[in-house]
Order: C-alpha cells, then structure tokens, then sequence
C-alpha cells in the first residue's frame, strides 16, 4: 500500500503575504523621509510605526501559510514542516482520530492518544499536547477526506473516524 500524502499551506497566500509586508515597509519608510524632508515631527513618528506593522503583519500572514505535509503512511504519521517536524509509528498509538472545529474558523484537528503517554511526551516533543491530550490542529480543513481514506486504510485498527470537537470540556474520546 502507498502512503498517502496530504499538502497543506498555499504558495500564492505567502507571495500575497511577502506583497503586503513590502508595500507597508516601504510606505512607511517613504512617508518617515517624505515627512522629514517636510519637517513633520508626528508623521516622522508613524512612518517606522508603519513599516514595523508591515514586517509583523506580512511575517505573521506568510507563517500562518507555510508549507507543511502530512503524510499517513503503512508505517505511522509524519509531519514534514520546516523546523518541526516528527514521526509516530502506528505501534505507538492506541487511538487516533478527527475532528472539526467551527470556531472562529473552520479547522480540522487530528487527535493523537498514546499507549504510554509519559513515554510519548519524552519522545515527541515537537508534537502539540494540550490540556486535553496531543492535538494536532491541521492548517485547513481541505485534507480532511483525503486524511480519512489515509487513516482508514493503514490504520482501521486504531482510527475512531470523526470525533465530537469540545474545546472546553474534557475533549474527544477515542
């Protein structure tokens, strides 16, 4: 059986972000010269609060659409992200499953339960564990068919398919 692989992140979104974060920079640092040419103090002072509002927001919007890859092979899952990616065996997991979130944005969680939570938490690290177990929140939720096929093909075992989504209670049982 091939692995099956699930793309998230949009290459015209971060181009769209990279176009955002130059403009307000270079708006910014035009209006701080153009100002000080002029002798206005007070836009002097907006100009580099400007160009530093464009490097946040634009840096924050091209994070948010980086490009990541699951990947849901007969071997575990795999995260491939730049700097933080991981890999679980299916051997490690006593249960997995899915579900959406529709506040304040629709989004796709993967929920990940551990035979040994005390041993997974040493091991993996770089996995998100919140106070109701390890949840991956998935970038957007246009995976979610493609990520279920994969979870119900090489791992029927473990996979809980569609799971309720509690984001103040005691969270998904699996």
């Amino acid at each position: 059986m091939r692995e099956i692989e699930i793309p998230f992140g949009n290459v015209p979104e971060r181009r769209a972000g990279l176009a955002v974060q130059l403009g307000f920079t270079l708006f910014g640092v035009l209006l701080m010269f153009l100002s000080y040419a002029d002798g206005h103090l007070a836009a002097m002072f907006v100009g580099p609060l400007v160009a530093i509002g464009g490097l946040i927001g634009g840096g924050v919007w091209r994070r948010k659409a980086r490009l990541r890859r699951l990947v849901v092979e007969p071997q575990g899952l795999r995260w491939e992200e730049k700097n933080a990616s991981w890999a679980v065996p299916w051997y490690e997991l006593s249960g997995v499953a899915l579900s959406y979130d529709d506040k304040p944005k629709p989004s796709l969680w993967l929920h990940l339960r551990p035979n040994d939570p005390g041993t997974f938490g040493a091991t993996y690290r770089s996995i998100p564990m919140t106070a109701f177990g390890w949840r991956v929140q998935l970038p957007d939720a246009t995976g979610g068919d493609m990520l279920d096929l994969g979870l119900k093909r090489h791992a029927p075992q473990i996979y809980g398919g569609f799971v309720p989504h509690f984001d103040g209670g005691l969270g998904a049982s699996l």
